[in-house]
């Protein structure tokens, strides 16, 4: 299996529904991303959030986690796995985005484990934990050299409720409560 190594921490890749000939550029754009994330000089806790994925899992059409179908990135916060779509991974080569996105779920696994292994329910707790992940990527985007434009767009994003609302219901089919409390769409 595949594998990219971040800061002191090999991270296993995994293709799901991937042709083999896309494999092999998603796995160097993946290799970029690590390269970058290593170069930097990290505090503490991102270090340590950059390291709490056990295992990245590329996948193409609609995947099945923990019961949910899911057709857009997202994680397994329970096993913290990585789920990336990969033509949306592919859309974006740039390693600082992808640097800061990868961030952004593995800070949901930091969350995840600080709640004492829950999954936030309610209507308010999902965006406050959305919100929470988004103002830490703000900040990793800095260090990896987001762009003006690429920061704006996580501080519009974060400052808007119902954007957030939206995203966290995209792309997951099934009916009953997803484990961020929203429920699936129909």
């Amino acid at each position: 299996m595949a594998s990219i190594r971040i800061i002191s921490r090999d991270i296993p890749i995994e293709f799901i529904a991937i042709d083999p000939a896309d494999q092999e550029p998603i796995l160097a754009q993946a290799q970029k991303m690590a390269d970058l994330i290593n170069s930097k000089d990290w505090p503490a806790d991102y270090a340590a959030a950059y390291q709490v994925m056990n295992k990245i899992v590329f996948f193409r059409g609609t995947i099945s986690v923990d019961g949910h179908d899911l057709a857009r990135p997202g994680c397994d916060q329970d096993d913290a796995i990585f789920y990336w779509q990969a033509d949306e991974f592919i859309a974006n080569s740039d390693a600082d985005v992808h640097g800061n996105t990868f961030f952004h779920d593995c800070w949901h696994v930091v969350q995840f484990r600080r709640a004492g292994n829950k999954y936030a329910q309610g209507d308010t707790e999902p965006v406050e934990r959305e919100v929470d992940a988004i103002n830490q990527q703000i900040e990793v985007g800095k260090i990896l050299g987001n762009d003006a434009r690429e920061l704006q767009f996580l501080v519009d994003f974060r400052d808007d409720q119902q954007r957030i609302k939206d995203r966290l219901r995209q792309g997951i089919d099934k009916a009953g409560p997803h484990p961020t409390g929203f429920p699936h769409k129909d």
